[in-house]
């Protein structure tokens, strides 16, 4: 894998240079989500594909080590079902994300890929933000009452298979790019 400098990068970007884990819908469905960001969020839209943030970014590139370890834990969790939607906004904070659950099985894996040593030097959160996928970020509170209320069953909402993890990191341009998949349960 090859990492990128970060040399065109924004400050608050350099965090990330070694990527992070994140949870993905499957085709017939992050389309759709994408095209929502598309049109509310163009500059995130841009930097990463509709996603579920499950990691604290990499403070170092991960060992082949470090991979197996977490492949031998994910293969003994079992995949679920995620549901997204509604659509709904997580005070304080102003945006616009589609709800996720189950949060516990959410949480359960969160746990569990941030338990390896891959994360043993990196910081934890300041605190747990639960599962969402964002649709509107950057936007102010009134910003995000006029967008809830234009989309609120007017998008497409359900459910699919949580059966992987997949590890993505940015390349110079600052554009996540997918390069591990990592599935659950035994294949």
């Amino acid at each position: 894998m090859k990492y990128s400098d970060g040399a065109n990068w924004e400050e608050g970007q350099q965090a990330f240079r070694y990527g992070a884990f994140y949870l993905f819908p499957p085709p017939g469905i992050i389309e759709a989500i994408d095209r929502l960001r598309q049109q509310y969020d163009p500059i995130s839209s841009a930097i990463c594909q509709a996603h579920i943030s499950l990691s604290q970014p990499l403070s170092a590139p991960p060992t082949d080590q470090q991979l197996d370890e977490l492949r031998r834990l994910l293969s003994s969790t079992d995949p679920f079902e995620i549901h997204y939607g509604p659509l709904r906004s997580f005070p304080p904070y102003p945006g616009v994300a589609y709800g996720i659950e189950p949060q516990d099985r959410f949480m359960e894996l969160r746990a569990l890929v941030q338990s390896v040593a891959l994360f043993a030097s990196v910081p934890p959160a300041e605190q747990e933000v639960a599962a969402h996928i964002t649709v509107a970020e950057f936007i102010t509170v009134e910003e995000t009452d006029k967008l809830l209320a234009e989309l609120q069953g007017n998008v497409p909402e359900g459910t699919y298979p949580c059966d992987a993890v997949e590890y993505a990191m940015p390349n110079d341009a600052f554009c996540f790019q997918r390069v591990l998949s990592l599935p659950l349960g035994r294949v």
